[in-house]
């Protein structure tokens, strides 16, 4: 096999797929493209899951919307009762709820990720399982350099819950349980304005307030750098990971996708001159800013061959983030 076709090569086609987190701000993008599947007669049932779902105009034989906790064994015995062949596991609580209730995420971000897993498993089926992990497993001091070898060493309960993951994960994919590929996802932006944003959300909330043309205190300085993809480009790259021949990734399957380092003051910059109307300052949090905003480059080797790419430029980057309004 050459090297075109061995990374064009695609698994085959589910027919029954199921999204937990669907509510969440990638699990509604990620549906509504989904839901666009469903009704162009590609997928034959979608199941989106989640404690709470956003009204939609979707009316459809096949789409079934769970509302629920995954935890709970009558939720997650109704999200995989049509048997899917693919699932993407994007339930999950960020980084700031995680270590303000640290019990609320090893329930969710653990617990229902183990009980998904057997499930899955006892299906007997193998089916394709797209996890969405975090590079928030690398923890401070962040190494130099982070690539697909790079050993994880999380220093917050959310890094840490996620890295649990991805082990079950290798370990349901190694018994040929499932046919499981983990992810790490950096920075995905403009995630919607809210209080309980995760640790890492500043890129984004600097985005959607220059936006409005309003002020932002951002809790980095102007040095800080930050790895960041948009979510339509997050979207397509899950889409295609889960299109993926098993037989094209590495072992245990669990690589970084490409992302774009950008610096924050640059990004500022770029914002102000986009949107005249809008004020950013700085009061950075030496803490904060240790974790979230020293960012090496990132090595994606796998996802490289695979033939990923992050967003070309910063402006393609902010013009993309912005082009999705949240639910």
């Amino acid at each position: 096999m050459t090297t075109a076709s061995r990374t064009s090569a695609q698994a085959p086609r589910p027919r029954r797929v199921v999204v937990t987190g669907a509510g969440g701000y990638i699990g509604h993008a990620l549906s509504e493209r989904l839901v666009a599947q469903l009704e162009a007669g590609d997928i034959d049932a979608l199941t989106l899951v989640d404690v709470a779902l956003p009204a939609s105009a979707a009316d459809h034989a096949g789409l079934r919307r769970i509302e629920g906790d995954l935890a709970a064994a009558e939720i997650l015995a109704q999200a995989v009762a049509t048997r899917p062949e693919l699932v993407f596991h994007l339930a999950g609580v960020t980084s700031r709820i995680a270590e303000q209730q640290p019990a609320l995420s090893l329930r969710t971000n653990v617990l229902a990720t183990t009980g998904l897993f057997e499930r899955l498993a006892a299906q007997g089926n193998a089916p394709v399982l797209v996890y969405a992990s975090s590079i928030g497993v690398h923890g401070t001091p962040l190494p130099e350099r982070i690539d697909d070898d790079t050993p994880p060493r999380p220093t917050l309960s959310y890094g840490t819950h996620k890295r649990i993951g991805e082990l079950l994960l290798a370990d349901y994919a190694r018994r040929g349980a499932i046919d499981g590929r983990a992810v790490r996802l950096s920075g995905v932006v403009a995630r919607p304005l809210q209080p309980a944003a995760a640790l890492s959300a500043f890129a984004g909330d600097m985005m959607r307030h220059a936006a409005t043309g309003g002020s932002y205190t951002c809790p980095v300085g102007p040095r800080a750098q930050v790895l960041l993809i948009s979510l339509p480009l997050c979207v397509d790259h899950l889409l295609r990971v889960a299109s993926l021949d098993r037989r094209l990734l590495p072992s245990p399957p669990i690589f970084h996708l490409p992302a774009l380092r950008v610096r924050i003051g640059e990004l500022a910059d770029a914002l102000r001159k986009r949107f005249p109307g809008s004020d950013i300052d700085f009061d950075p949090q030496p803490q904060l800013e240790a974790q979230f905003g020293r960012w090496p480059a990132v090595h994606a080797e796998t996802a490289g061959r695979l033939g990923f790419e992050a967003d070309r430029d910063l402006q393609t980057l902010i013009t993309r983030a912005l082009e999705i309004q949240p639910p």
